[in-house]
């Protein structure tokens, strides 16, 4: 496609704000609520385990949503299926602002977690339908560079919103959030190259499960998108816990912590979507898993040898974002990209694959947590090694196909 059609193309200013809060919905619905979670645990009278649990059933219904909604959206168009998913979404979120209990909190974070999959999954359809190859993974960036200024501000707002009120405001938040998304849909329009041609069904979604996956370019950036983001979700499983009692820092500025780590996220995606046109999607791939090494290097040193600093944490966990910021849009749009007739389908085994790691990471680190920086810093640093394998088996695949 020439790139003045690419301009052409171009979508208005309302429709990429929605695109960016459907590809946000993950983040604003575990960032915003963080500062809250050990209010929460004390109010329902439940231990940093079950509290942890609010984040990590969220994810896992948010990765299995993934496989319903793409397919769905593949065979009746993306702004219906994402319609559906928002009104779920919505009353998810009441329905958490009302629980009384842990055990519908939890219920409830599982309906939202399922609804607010329709988002990214079909954002990234959308862009895939309409852009290709390059030009898609830097419009990808572009929008994980504006969508990173969503967590940036959710932690604040959230803690602003515990300094006036408590935990379930968190919640009624998020209930305008999702309103305020769906309203928004009508400035899109659709771009589904398959309505009533894709198929429906779960043996479908099985069989794009073993295409996709039989594909080893397609599982290198898997890995190395994937890992990254589970590596940043370890973070955010732990942060409230890590920051508010292991370093002192009150609740209520939590929010601003966060912020600054949500920074690393945003420079590495503003970096990709600059740098991708020149340098290519694998050596970009390439800088973010060094930066994720980096960070994660730095936080298991401070785990293992030394006492843990505000400062040297937060360092290590802005590089370890930093990583994802270059590491996700690309790997998420390479993936895709090798699938254009079922960008629906890829998009979900890609998001199913991603937030299923970062759903046991995030248990993993909830379980394991033990008062120290430790546990948190291992997993991140193996989420990194992971990372560093799926580009590995990137770049091993390139130089086969250079040499056939």
């Amino acid at each position: 496609m020439a790139s003045a059609e690419l301009e052409d193309e171009a979508p208005s200013r309302m429709s990429r704000a929605v695109l960016i809060a459907l590809v946000a919905c993950a983040a604003v619905s575990t960032d915003l609520y963080l500062s809250g979670i050990p209010q929460l645990a004390a109010d329902l009278a439940v231990g940093p385990a079950e509290a942890q649990l609010t984040l990590s059933v969220f994810m896992a219904a948010f990765a299995v949503g993934q496989l319903v909604f793409g397919p769905l959206s593949d065979h009746f168009g993306r702004k219906p299926v994402a319609a559906i998913g928002l009104t779920l979404y919505s009353f998810g979120a009441l329905a958490c602002m009302l629980a009384p209990g842990i055990g519908l909190l939890l219920l409830a974070r599982m309906v939202q977690g399922f609804a607010a999959s329709a988002g990214p999954v079909i954002a990234r359809a959308i862009v895939r339908d309409r852009f290709q190859g390059a030009e898609a993974a830097r419009f990808m960036s572009q929008l994980a560079a504006a969508m990173a200024v969503v967590p940036l501000l959710a932690p604040v707002i959230g803690s602003w919103l515990l300094y006036w009120f408590d935990w379930r405001a968190q919640f009624g938040m998020l209930l305008l959030f999702g309103l305020l998304t769906l309203a928004g849909l009508r400035s899109l329009r659709e771009t589904c190259p398959s309505i009533g041609v894709a198929p429906l069904g779960f043996s479908p979604i099985l069989r794009q499960f073993g295409i996709c996956l039989s594909q080893r370019r397609f599982v290198g950036f898997v890995l190395c998108g994937g890992a990254a983001f589970a590596a940043a979700f370890t973070w955010i499983s732990s942060a409230s816990w890590i920051v508010i009692d292991l370093l002192g820092v009150p609740a209520t500025h939590f929010g601003y912590t966060f912020m600054l780590v949500v920074t690393g996220y945003m420079g590495g995606s503003f970096a990709s979507a600059r740098i991708v046109p020149r340098i290519g999607v694998q050596r970009t791939l390439r800088l973010g898993v060094t930066a994720a090494l980096a960070g994660a290097l730095l936080l298991l040193v401070q785990g293992v040898w030394l006492e843990p600093s505000l400062g040297g944490v937060l360092l290590g966990v802005f590089c370890s974002f930093l990583g994802g910021g270059l590491c996700l849009p690309n790997s998420q749009m390479g993936a895709i990209s090798e699938f254009p007739m079922s960008a629906g389908g890829a998009s979900a085994v890609y998001g199913f694959v991603q937030t299923a790691m970062a759903s046991g990471f995030g248990w993993l680190v909830g379980q394991s947590y033990d008062g120290t920086l430790l546990p948190t810093a291992a997993i991140m640093a193996f989420g990194a090694l992971c990372s560093l394998t799926g580009y590995l088996l990137l770049r091993e695949q390139q130089g086969s196909a250079r040499h056939a």
